[in-house]
């Protein structure tokens, strides 16, 4: 007679060392996790891991988790890097200024020092980067369907919480053969963004790659060029595209400026490429300044970065001189405009105060573009 229990232990034993799918261990809240994923379950593949876990385990971590020991492997991000990104990770704060959870205490504390700032409070941030996001759909659906622009380089990984689509699945759904490529230099957000968008290991679909690198070095895109796992030529146009969460945190231990950060990579692209940027700004009408002063000096002393918000001059500074792109069909001359008034998708149903503190453009490289 076969003893049932010991058929039973034999049974778990070869599915785990057979790694099967499916895979359920609880996390460690010692791990150096983000506190909202702390003792939640995950479904694990032998191919993926979850933002709580890490890196997928082996057999014998398995079983050290499932007899009550400790979890072997290691965590996602080093200790050390954690706690340099507990006050220097832009991501994180603006998870909680749009209303996300994966972020800490720390974060929370500083995004609500700048909704105080801010017009419209956590509402008013919200819109800012959501409509921020959508700028950056409409440029790059435009520049897919009009340029035929085929590559796409956006620096930084979209964490808006609210639902929205990503934005490499928009512009491929316009456009299938499109390449994106994500560069993202926070390691934490960058691992995450790889297991979720990167195509690396699907055998067919769209083309996206996630890279982690310096958004803030002039020599971003030569780099890009020269790294065989990215698809990229430096002969084929490139629209590279920056937003509100990636210039206004240029780190304020960087030896340059974000004006040389943006002409170094604009000398990179190719021939007829574009240039896109949004940047927090300081409205030349705004009734207030002061507001836009405090949530700067709430920045700087939280090690983000030394100029938040500037002026409309010189956010036109950081195209390098390359001619704009006619930001809608009234507009009398090419020039950076709020985000939600960039050819926006239909009428303005509400105002907001708080959109004329993110302007963007589109800048075009090389021969007059028909549409500039």
């Amino acid at each position: 007679m076969v003893n049932y229990w010991r058929a039973a232990a034999s049974k778990e034993h070869l599915r785990i060392t057979l790694r099967q799918p499916l895979i359920r261990v609880r996390c460690k809240p010692d791990r150096g996790v983000l506190p909202s994923m702390r003792g939640h379950r995950c479904r694990r593949t032998r191919h993926s891991s979850c933002l709580g876990c890490g890196p997928p385990m082996n057999a014998n971590a398995v079983e050290n988790a499932s007899s009550g020991g400790r979890v072997t492997s290691d965590p996602m991000i080093p200790l050390k890097q954690l706690a340099f990104q507990a006050r220097h990770s832009r991501v994180r704060v603006i998870d909680a200024l749009v209303g996300g959870k994966a972020n800490y205490a720390e974060d929370r504390d500083v995004a609500a020092r700048i909704a105080q700032a801010l017009p419209g409070g956590f509402r008013g941030a919200k819109r800012l980067f959501t409509e921020d996001f959508w700028f950056r759909v409409r440029v790059c659906r435009m520049l897919s369907s009009r340029a035929e622009i085929k590559h796409f380089v956006l620096c930084g990984v979209d964490q808006i919480a609210t639902g929205i689509t990503p934005l490499h699945e928009l512009i491929q759904r316009d456009e299938p053969d499109a390449v994106v490529v994500y560069v993202e230099p926070e390691l934490n957000s960058q691992r995450h963004a790889l297991r979720e968008f990167d195509s690396t290991l699907k055998s067919r679909g769209p083309v996206v790659r996630v890279v982690h690198d310096d958004i803030y070095d002039p020599a971003l895109l030569a780099r890009l060029f020269e790294n065989a796992s990215v698809p990229l030529e430096d002969s084929a146009p490139v629209a590279l595209v920056h937003c509100a969460a990636t210039l206004p945190f240029l780190p304020s231990d960087s030896h340059t400026t974000a004006a040389d950060v943006t002409a170094g990579q604009i000398d990179t692209l190719p021939e007829g490429s574009f240039f896109t940027a949004s940047h927090l700004c300081i409205p030349d009408n705004a009734a207030d300044n002061a507001a836009i002063v405090t949530a700067a000096n709430i920045l700087q002393e939280s090690g983000f970065g030394a100029r938040i918000f500037r002026s409309p001059a010189e956010i036109t500074e950081l195209f390098a001189g390359l001619p704009l792109v006619v930001p809608s069909p009234l507009a009398t001359r090419p020039m950076p405009v709020p985000c939600s008034k960039w050819y926006p998708a239909g009428p303005l149903l509400e105002r907001f105060d708080v959109d004329d503190y993110n302007v963007g453009a589109v800048a075009h490289k090389g021969k007059p573009w028909p549409y500039a």
